[in-house]
């Protein structure tokens, strides 16, 4: 028999949201990255929105194969919009011009909404002098075979960026791939190598700091955060525009209300301001698209990265 001590902590219960007893709607956020990284916390931070939102969103990481595992996972989940993957768009844009045993298309995904942006930044350490694009190509041609470049991991937007940038400066511009960004952010800041190719938000520490030096970045204008670093395009080199996306995406299979339904839901969690202000302590742009005009990004990125990735013959042997 209850009390009425008991009847009332029953009653209380029931006046409570349904999410609360994890009885909203299941979904689940795919990550392909270890957690404590830059999607993961995207994620997380997406999901605690959700939640407010009549969804009982979870975040799970399925790290490997550069995040490929993790989209692979959500395609192989039913196609009912119960399952979604947080990821860069170079792995629906880049990954499958780099890697011939992809187990997914463009065309499989279900672009959802960019949940944030951020662009690519070329940096040096102490092994150059350099202060800006010219004085690093000037370097580089006064010695020869010692400009090289770290990225996160061979196969990426930053390698290709780093390509391009190369074959547009007239120098020879070795790519250096690594196991993640924090070893090669080591390597450049102790010397080894002289620069490094990575996400703009993981310089901008260690550049005000004076640690290391941005030398261009892949922005369409110059940041007040960061006074004095110029663009690529700024520098002479208009083709290195690039942005990339922390998009989600679900299923191409999904039924199209369901998408909508999503969509609605997503759009509406990364316009909080508690996520808005998370995202720029990362450094990240809140830039929330549209799965349309995030469809249109990759597209267009897709058809960028085609003949870039062929210009270089790379082939992932994975």
């Amino acid at each position: 028999m209850f009390t009425r001590r008991q009847s009332l902590m029953y009653l209380g219960a029931a006046a409570l949201p349904s999410v609360a007893f994890g009885q909203g709607k299941p979904l689940k956020i795919l990550v392909g990255y270890p957690a404590g990284g830059a999607v993961d916390v995207v994620a997380r931070h997406v999901s605690e929105e959700l939640r407010s939102l009549g969804y009982n969103a979870i975040v799970e990481n399925r790290t490997g194969a550069a995040g490929q595992l993790a989209t692979e996972a959500m395609l192989a989940a039913p196609a009912d919009g119960s399952t979604v993957v947080l990821m860069p768009g170079g792995n629906a844009t880049i990954f499958p011009h780099v890697y011939p045993k992809l187990r997914y298309a463009l065309s499989d995904l279900a672009p959802l909404t960019g949940v944030c942006s951020f662009q690519f930044g070329l940096a040096v350490g102490p092994a150059t002098p350099a202060k800006n694009l010219k004085e690093f190509v000037d370097w580089a041609k006064a010695n020869p075979g010692k400009a090289s470049y770290g990225t996160p991991g061979a196969g990426t937007a930053m390698h290709f960026m780093g390509v391009m940038f190369g074959r547009m400066a007239g120098i020879d511009f070795q790519h250096v791939p690594y196991r993640g960004g924090a070893l090669a952010m080591t390597d450049v800041l102790g010397g080894t190598i002289p620069a490094l190719a990575t996400t703009l938000p993981n310089l901008i520490t260690h550049h005000k700091s004076g640690k290391l030096r941005i030398l261009g970045f892949t922005g369409d204008k110059a940041l007040p955060s960061l006074p004095g670093v110029q663009t690529f395009k700024e520098q002479g080199y208009p083709e290195l525009q690039l942005t990339e996306i922390f998009g989600m995406f679900a299923s191409s299979k999904t039924p199209k209300a369901t998408l909508a339904e999503l969509e609605k839901a997503l759009m509406t969690a990364a316009r909080q301001p508690r996520l808005i202000a998370a995202i720029e302590k990362l450094e990240f742009n809140s830039d929330v698209t549209s799965s349309a005009d995030l469809a249109l990004h990759l597209k267009a990125d897709f058809d960028r990265w085609g003949p870039v990735v062929k210009a270089t013959g790379y082939k992932s042997e994975d």
